[in-house]
């Protein structure tokens, strides 16, 4: 025998409930959203929904009659809308209350600077650099001087450029800002470079310069003072150009010409 429909339990939620849960609803859906949305978009379709509610609520004399009623009270209400009530009354000021707490609690950010990984060197500069001559063609690459740059880099480089050449060295971590290692395997390094521009880079290094990263000038200049921090002037020249033919061969880029 089946049961009377009208003698059914219902659940009737209240209407002012029922908006609070569809507006907490979109906004997690919304903040769960991946790649993340901006706070901007967030608020416009916040701003969506919360339209769609009032049309919704004010279209209908009784369901705005409704609405209003459950936040007065009536008369042998049950106990489960006045907890309804009472708990709404209390989430709504503390989710807002949050809301304004984190759009204006100070935050931190690393200082904004226009950062290129490949600033432009003048004539000036690397005219002064002469590349000798087995270094100048590739073809004339001995094995003997990339094997020695080989040890070179691995005694010297490798603890932040990697033993692949990859810039995932041991020390890479501690570099994150405001740039990591270079990895040399990507086209988007030595491969776009000239041969004197990437022994310009191994001497000047980058501490304190237009590179902004924690590498040490490696090659000391022809006027250059005694060394002054670790690592800085450990390599010679000729050392400077085996381990730069080395990166070369190894990636299997070319220096560009010009």
């Amino acid at each position: 025998m089946r049961a009377d429909p009208a003698r059914r339990p219902r659940f009737n939620l209240p209407s002012p409930v029922g908006a609070f849960l569809i507006l907490a609803g979109a906004f997690i859906l919304l903040k769960l959203i991946q790649p993340v949305i901006p706070g901007s978009v967030i608020l416009l379709y916040m701003a969506f929904v919360i339209a769609g509610i009032l049309i919704h609520i004010t279209l209908d004399d009784g369901r705005l009659k409704r609405f209003g009623d459950f936040f007065i009270g009536a008369e042998g209400e049950g106990a489960a809308t006045r907890a309804q009530r009472w708990g709404l009354l209390l989430v709504v000021p503390l989710a807002l209350g949050w809301w304004a707490y984190e759009a204006t609690r100070p935050s931190y950010a690393p200082p904004v600077e226009i950062f290129q990984r490949h600033p432009t060197a003048g004539e000036e500069i690397l005219g002064r650099i002469k590349v000798p001559e087995w270094v100048a063609t590739p073809a004339k690459w001995s094995p003997q001087a990339i094997a020695e740059g080989k040890a070179l880099y691995r005694g010297n480089c490798a603890v932040c450029h990697g033993d692949n050449l990859d810039g995932e060295g041991p020390a890479a971590e501690g570099f994150r800002y405001p740039i990591r290692p270079a990895n040399f395997r990507d086209s988007g390094t030595i491969a776009q470079l000239t041969l004197p521009y990437v022994y310009w880079r191994l001497t000047v290094g980058g501490i304190q310069n237009q590179f902004s990263s924690a590498m040490p000038a490696w090659v000391a200049p022809a006027d250059a003072a005694n060394a002054t921090t670790l690592h800085t002037y450990d390599l010679t020249p000729d050392e400077a150009w085996k381990v730069i033919i080395y990166l070369y061969k190894t990636t299997g880029f070319e220096p560009r010409k010009e």
